[in-house]
């Protein structure tokens, strides 16, 4: 970690390139005396001298104080200025006496989301709705660059995931990276064999519903390959940080718990699993939406000596409206002023977000089953930001020229050959394209495989 506090994002730092200059082999020959004079003789016409300011008392002159000197409100007047999290962390890492100013005097409200692609290359959302161009973010070392792709976020945490040397072996590694440090914390290894050590399982059927979840830690080999990782909250020491991420591999779901301390993750299938569209932690709890029965299954968690172990497992039945004309739908479930909501998009016939039928936001009441909800259509100022590794509502009305009331998509197309980009404003019901400046071919692997973005949300 750096002593002055936390460097420039690598990923913010454009040095202009060196720029070389012709030159004769031999002995360097300096400008001659008739050329410095001409020159000397040009500028006194094209800048003329600015004449010399008296000085209004003892002491040094105020014009000539060092940068470190500012004051601190200044500091922190200019740092709430600045919607973008590259341009803050650049302020604070000028010097060391910047970065405790802006730390001391207030707290400004959180930047702008920062849109992350799956090959830890970064666009930044801005006050005008547009997304910058695309930067990548340099990784720590060589070997962690491999194979490597983004799968979630919290705050300024990424979670990375390489493929084993053959992509049916499941994913290799698993980690998780800080966007503007890049200091890591490793995870286990999401595809490993055990030797059945301190194995521990258990079976729970599923109330209100039929079948069983199977969990286990520390059980038979088990290989996976993360498509959306959450968390709770950052993993700073000694913190409660729990971690759950869905698996899907050769089309067979798990899912997949940790929290610091664990040497492997608590592995949990079953057929409510099989067929998610969404999940979310969530008090303590474990929420996630089937696509076959379109119900809501909340997994309790417990802490025992073997780490974390699903304790309960309830379907909640959830009954959503029809709407005319709609032949699929799509789900997404997003935290908003502590409580959750359920985004549904009703889906076409035909292909592309210009087809979709209807956009519902719903707040969901969850203290009855069936669960209770309510259809919105204003977030008080906030925008919802939606992709298929991370969603989170924003405080947009802290921006006087973000406009509010938005939700931004970016999401595979129903078929899967392109991606839907695009924002919907719930006051009128209007979809409008988003994100042209992001090429399709940064949503794509070489070998054809789908690199889903997933959005950042800084606190400070």
């Amino acid at each position: 970690m750096d002593p002055d506090g936390p460097r420039a994002p690598a990923w913010s730092r454009d040095a202009p390139p060196a720029v070389r200059t012709p030159c004769s082999r031999g002995r360097r020959r300096g400008p001659s005396r008739r050329s410095v004079a001409s020159v000397q003789a040009r500028r006194s016409t094209e800048y003329p001298a600015v004449p010399e300011l008296p000085r209004t008392g003892a002491g040094p002159d105020p014009e000539l104080r060092p940068w470190a000197d500012l004051p601190a409100d200044i500091l922190g007047l200019v740092l709430g200025c600045l919607p973008r999290a590259d341009d803050r962390a650049r302020l604070r890492s000028v010097c060391r006496a910047w970065h405790g100013a802006a730390r001391v005097h207030g707290r400004p409200p959180p930047p702008l989301p920062l849109l992350a692609l799956s090959d830890f290359s970064v666009s930044i959302f801005c006050v005008d709705g547009t997304m910058t161009g695309v930067r990548r973010i340099w990784l720590p070392s060589r070997d962690l660059a491999v194979d490597v792709r983004c799968v979630g976020a919290f705050d300024v945490w990424l979670v990375g995931v390489q493929l084993n040397e053959g992509r049916y072996f499941g994913d290799g590694r698993c980690f998780l990276m800080n966007a503007f440090t890049r200091d890591v914390i490793p995870l286990p290894p999401p595809s490993v064999t055990t030797d059945f050590i301190d194995a521990y399982s258990t079976s729970l059927p599923i109330a209100n519903g039929t079948g069983t979840v199977h969990c286990a830690v520390n059980g038979a080999p088990y290989v996976m390959s993360f498509c959306k990782v959450v968390l709770s909250s950052s993993p700073d020491p000694n913190s409660n940080c729990v971690v759950a991420a869905i698996s899907v591999h050769r089309s067979a779901a798990k899912l997949a718990l940790w929290q610091p301390g664990m040497t492997s993750w608590c592995v949990c299938d079953g057929g409510c699993i099989s067929k998610f569209s969404d999940i979310a932690l969530y008090q303590g709890k474990v929420y996630m939406f089937s696509k076959v029965t379109t119900n809501l299954f909340v997994f309790d968690i417990s802490e025992d000596n073997s780490g974390l172990m699903v304790s309960y497992v309830e379907r909640c039945i959830m009954e959503l409206p029809e709407v005319m004309d709609s032949y699929g739908q799509r789900w997404n479930i997003v935290e908003w002023h502590g409580k959750l909501l359920l985004i549904v998009t009703y889906l076409g016939g035909a292909e592309g977000w210009h087809n979709i039928c209807k956009i519902g936001v719903f707040e969901m009441d969850l203290s009855t089953n069936p669960f209770r909800y309510t259809e919105i259509n204003s977030l008080d100022g906030d925008c919802i930001f939606i992709s298929p590794c991370s969603s989170n509502s924003f405080r947009a009305c802290l921006y006087d020229r973000v406009k509010n009331d938005l939700i931004y998509f970016i999401y595979p197309a129903k078929n899967a050959s392109t991606f839907d980009k695009f924002v919907y404003n719930m006051r009128d019901g209007t979809m409008m394209p988003f994100a042209g400046e992001i090429k399709e071919d940064n949503f794509w692997a070489p070998n054809g495989r789908v690199l889903n973005p997933t959005w950042l949300f800084p606190s400070e």
